[in-house]
């Protein structure tokens, strides 16, 4: 009898476990803003790592050279990228990403990107949109189409060079 609650004692004490680290993790967390002429930056430290994220007001020159639809629109007008900064432990991953809408649909905003980019290898996970990936010595193009209810949203970023699996050892 007493046996049959030997998991449920694991799962309570396991629970317990990771309530308690998560109230230490957000504890010992600071997070500051600061507003520049080209948005907020946000700076998050906690005992596992740091997050840092950055609006820039010009283009990186690997974004710059990607297609845009000819109807898109900047998402932030004032801030055209925004680069993310995430330190655990050792490692060290950065993304840089601009977005931009449009009214035009999911459809017409993947076709054309299929058409201009037709040997980029198509991500079949579509969990947050259509991607498309290419791999370059030090990084990875990434440009995800994602449709809402009266717009569609394109991602253009360059990712780590172990994207997806950034942080996996």
């Amino acid at each position: 009898m007493w046996l049959a609650l030997v998991p449920f004692a694991a799962f309570a004490g396991a629970f317990l476990v990771g309530a308690v680290a998560l109230w230490f993790v957000a504890k010992s967390s600071k997070i500051s803003q600061t507003a520049t002429k080209f948005g907020k930056t946000l700076h998050v430290e906690t005992p596992v790592g740091t997050l840092d994220v950055r609006p820039e007001a010009k283009l990186d020159t690997r974004l710059a050279s990607l297609p845009i639809y000819p109807r898109a629109m900047p998402a932030n007008p004032m801030a055209i990228e925004s680069i993310t900064d995430l330190r655990v432990g050792w490692k060290t991953a950065q993304d840089i990403s601009a977005t931009y809408w449009t009214p035009d649909s999911e459809k017409q905003v993947w076709d054309f990107y299929r058409q201009q980019l037709p040997d980029w290898p198509r991500n079949l996970v579509q969990s947050q949109g259509k991607e498309l990936i290419h791999k370059e010595p030090g990084w990875v193009l990434l440009i995800r189409v994602s449709g809402g209810r009266d717009r569609t949203t394109i991602e253009t970023s360059v990712k780590p060079p172990e994207y997806p699996h950034v942080f996996s050892y």
